[in-house]
């Protein structure tokens, strides 16, 4: 796009199909099922291991012993070679809980356990469309069922383990600077803090495109309350800062009064989910601004498929450039290339609150898009999580740390930092656990 005296949002990489809810999609929890032994299967089936009195039996006679006066409920029983302990393979239909108390009671045995299950910590929504949701966990999952898309194993930002870590706050303030919000939507309208219009010059941010509720949901929809989908920053607040018109277009000027506006008013993330192919200190002097005042900056990259990464994006020490990626981990053919892109995010088939303008009180809408603007929406909402959660941090430190703990996932290809994918796909587990800045 060649952008002169208007700010192109990107939109045309963006494809919104306005559907209803769907019914059916429920992503309810599943029955706890009861293994064939009599005990609930949070353990392996069947297995009990045994811990030896440190002066009883040696394993050998343990096993004579316990194959002649448990005959018929021990199928199995060998030393496990790492532990020393005895791991029993019960017969099928044998009282599980019963064996292991009666074990417990012989003299030489020192403990018995079930052989417990374990699994990456991991936190589970239960939102409604959360199997649609690929890019917070893919299991390799259809996640777009009307289509037969299928994901690939792992290729997603890591969400359920980062949100192990943090779910955030709503003292933290994610700024959507874009059409504005659909304010009343049922996924939304409990995350929104009053915002402006700079457009009409007014205090009602409310959309009128749908292109910055799409954006927002992603960002931080309100999450875990059974409906419609998870919001990646899960609890951060929303700051409605509405600069682009009904057809997603608008000028540096109102932008650059959009950011002031945010970082004056609490924001300490602000997503630019638009961007323009011109340089200018209108836009590069409000970034400066808003980076002064300590607020981190997510800008989409453009989604022209060109080898120049749009504004504000393209100012890499103020801004974290993101590109776009899919349920493969591969980069979107759309995404804008350049040196200053810092990080890819999914951004082809996300799926997201949606607002159609033309039914203004129809607010249970939720649909799919493509587009960087989306991948941006996800690395605001992971910042939101990590300023929760290491509140000290300074802006410029959460930009390396955002890029440092990505996942180099075309290293096959382009090891190391490249122009397609910067440092990688994000990741939340890398990001919110534990680290060492030095």
């Amino acid at each position: 796009m060649k952008t002169k005296n208007l700010l192109l949002l990107g939109l045309a990489g963006i494809f919104f199909f306005w559907a209803a809810e769907r019914p059916g999609n429920s992503q309810d929890s599943p029955n706890k099922e009861i293994a064939p032994y009599g005990v609930p299967a949070c353990f392996v089936p069947g297995q009990l291991v045994v811990k030896l009195a440190s002066d009883g039996r040696t394993a050998a006679s343990a096993n004579e012993f316990l194959y002649s006066r448990y005959r018929g409920q021990i199928q199995s029983l060998r030393r496990e070679k790492y532990s020393g302990y005895l791991l029993i393979d019960a017969t099928p239909g044998t009282d599980l809980a019963e064996l292991k108390k009666s074990l417990v009671a012989e003299k030489w045995v020192q403990d018995v356990s079930f052989n417990y299950l374990a699994s990456m910590n991991a936190q589970i929504p239960n939102e409604q469309f959360f199997s649609y949701q690929y890019a917070l966990l893919n299991n390799g999952q259809v996640f777009y069922p009307e289509k037969n898309l299928r994901g690939t194993m792992a290729a997603d930002i890591k969400a359920t383990e980062g949100w192990t870590w943090s779910t955030g706050s709503s003292g933290i303030i994610i700024a959507i600077i874009d059409t504005g919000i659909a304010v009343g939507h049922e996924d939304l309208k409990n995350k929104i803090v009053p915002g402006y219009d700079f457009v009409n010059d007014d205090t009602d941010a409310q959309d009128d495109n749908g292109h910055g509720t799409l954006v927002a949901s992603l960002a931080a929809a309100e999450t875990n309350n059974g409906i419609g989908i998870a919001g990646v920053g899960w609890n951060a607040s929303l700051l409605p800062v509405k600069v682009l018109d009904d057809q997603g277009n608008g000028n540096y000027l109102t932008i650059a009064a959009g950011i002031k506006y945010a970082a004056d008013h609490g924001a300490k993330v602000l997503n630019l989910s638009l961007g323009g192919d011109n340089d200018s200190f209108i836009l590069k002097d409000a970034c400066q601004y808003a980076f002064d005042k300590g607020c981190s900056l997510v800008a989409a990259a453009g989604d022209d498929g060109s080898d120049a990464v749009q504004f504000p994006a393209a100012y890499d020490l103020l801004c974290t450039a993101v590109g776009a990626s899919d349920a493969s981990d591969k980069l979107a053919d759309f995404s804008n290339r350049g040196p200053q892109i810092d990080v890819v995010a999914p951004g082809v088939w996300v799926y997201g609150a949606a607002f159609d303008p033309a039914r203004p009180t129809e607010l249970r809408f939720y649909d799919w898009g493509n587009g960087t603007s989306l991948a941006a929406a996800h690395v605001s909402g992971a910042i939101a999580l990590l300023i929760a959660y290491k509140p000290l941090l300074t802006n410029q430190q959460i930009m390396a740390i955002i890029k440092y703990t990505a996942d180099d996932v075309n290293a096959s290809e382009k090891p190391g930092i490249d122009m397609d994918m910067g440092y990688g796909r994000i990741n939340l587990q890398t990001l919110l656990s534990p680290y060492n800045l030095d």
